[in-house]
């Protein structure tokens, strides 16, 4: 058995967060990095492992981005990693990329049962397929089937999928978006990215308030001012009805979409979302308007019976990263 450190890594388009694992599962050390600080993963790596006495043989790297021959262009990010030329900077045994939502999805079956909180609590089929969906910067998506008693991720790149609207309001904001783009994806207009294009939507027929457009006017990224305003006026706090419907519509168009992972994938084994942004915007998570849009169609009977879950545990990725690279191929 390898006494070596295992080296897991959950690699966004913003954030970079790595970890060490001892051979028994037990964490050593970790970190988060702000990507933009430097100009690669290696970089990233050797700042970590600087001091380090033990260095891992076994890595596994969950990246945001489809990956080809242990090589992974970023999709949201201007980074282009390799596994061979990681390899040829440390002294690894083996580096293994993933996509970030394979990651999260082989992370899954491991969180505690407080690392979730039931939007439908309904009993999952112990042998069924898991759909994962993971709202951040972008939006990843992923699904994993069971083979002879192992759960097997398996990669998708369905947040790039066509957007298609599901009542007049999103039929609008489809018209909105097709006038400054030739496709609209599903991420574009349900991500970190796509929320501050919903809310100059929203604000054509609900202006905001003044003291929102002074917070927004300087800022680069307007998402994270747009949720904290949001989830302030729904639970109590300087009301703002045009943050609060930009967030209902998200939470709206990410229910129909994880109702779309669910049926391509015929998830009986229940539906995880996850990501950055679900667990900061709890409030907008109303069981009841949330499976009026995930609940439809032919098969809504089947939907309804589906659990669903929001991934409250931040390292989950780093958790199935870290399963990953002790699991043989």
């Amino acid at each position: 058995m390898d006494k070596r450190p295992v080296l897991a890594g959950d690699i966004g388009g913003t954030k970079t967060a790595l970890a060490l694992y001892n051979p028994d599962r037990t964490l050593l050390r970790e970190a988060t990095f702000i990507n933009r600080q430097f100009s690669d993963i290696s970089e990233v790596i050797g700042n970590f492992l600087a001091g380090e006495k033990h260095l891992p043989g076994r890595v596994c790297l969950g990246a945001a981005g489809p990956v080809r021959d242990n090589r992974v262009r970023m999709t949201n990010l201007d980074w282009v990693i390799d596994a061979e030329k990681i390899c040829s900077c440390f002294p690894f045994d083996s580096v293994r990329l993933v996509n970030d939502l394979v990651a999260t999805t082989a992370g899954v079956q491991h969180l505690p049962a407080d690392g979730l909180l039931a939007v439908n609590p309904k009993e999952r089929k112990p042998q069924g397929t898991i759909a994962v969906l993971a709202a951040g910067t972008g939006l990843g998506q992923s699904f994993a089937a069971w083979h002879e008693n192992r759960l097997y991720p398996f990669p998708s790149e369905g947040g790039h999928a066509t957007f298609a609207p599901r009542n007049q309001q999103q039929i609008e904001l489809l018209t909105f978006m097709l006038k400054s783009k030739k496709h609209v994806s599903v991420e574009q207009v349900c991500s970190g990215l796509a929320i501050p294009d919903l809310f100059t939507f929203i604000s054509s027929a609900c202006p905001p308030p003044d003291w929102l457009n002074r917070q927004l006017r300087h800022q680069p990224d307007q998402t994270p001012t747009l949720i904290r305003a949001a989830v302030n006026a729904l639970t109590g706090g300087p009301a703002c009805e045009a943050a609060v419907r930009t967030m209902f519509l998200f939470v709206d168009i990410l229910a129909a979409e994880a109702a779309n992972l669910t049926l391509k994938s015929l998830a009986t084994g229940g539906v995880y979302i996850g990501g950055g942004i679900p667990p900061r915007i709890l409030p907008f998570f109303d069981t009841t308007r949330f499976m009026a849009f995930f609940s439809r169609g032919s098969f809504s009977d089947l939907l309804a019976a589906i659990p669903v879950h929001i991934i409250l545990a931040s390292e989950t990725a780093l958790t199935g990263a870290r399963e990953l690279a002790m699991t043989k191929r």
